[in-house]
């Protein structure tokens, strides 16, 4: 008996964005195979977590398009079981091929105190130098000129 094979076409590197017409889009689309994968022995944390085989530390969310519709009503959460045979089954009647889309989401901002001033903008690591930390300690508390907090209760 022959095992369902699939190929999963994983789209990174960005976010959806909508377009000047209107429809979401992903861009930059970034796109890597991952082919042969025997429907029995998928496992949707695997697929989750292929973020970090792509060299990603983190993502917002990981989704699946269901084939022939577009992403505005054709994407859907990979999540659970269920979902992953719902990606499965729709594979099944495309080609054997889905493609799924890693939601990067916006990177957090990362404090660091110390010596070195280090900054991490679109997952690139940026060295401010000397100037920034220089800077950084003529500000020595910045929420200190804040008025206090004040409660529901008002006190």
């Amino acid at each position: 008996m022959n095992a369902e094979l699939l190929d999963i076409m994983f789209h990174h590197g960005k976010n959806f964005e909508r377009g000047k017409d209107g429809k979401w889009t992903y861009t930059p689309d970034n796109r890597h195979c991952l082919g042969d994968l025997d429907v029995d022995r998928l496992d949707v944390f695997y697929l989750r977590n292929y973020f970090k085989e792509l060299g990603y530390e983190t993502m917002k969310e990981v989704w699946w398009q269901v084939p022939g519709m577009s992403l505005e009503v054709g994407l859907r959460r990979l999540d659970s079981d269920n979902e992953l045979r719902e990606l499965c089954s729709h594979g099944g009647k495309n080609n054997g091929v889905v493609d799924v889309y890693i939601e990067h989401g916006i990177s957090e901002p990362e404090i660091v105190q110390g010596e070195d001033v280090v900054v991490h903008v679109d997952d690139e690591v940026k060295d401010l130098g000397e100037q920034a930390k220089s800077n950084a300690r003529m500000v020595k508390d910045p929420l200190s000129n804040l008025p206090p907090r004040r409660t529901l209760l008002g006190v």
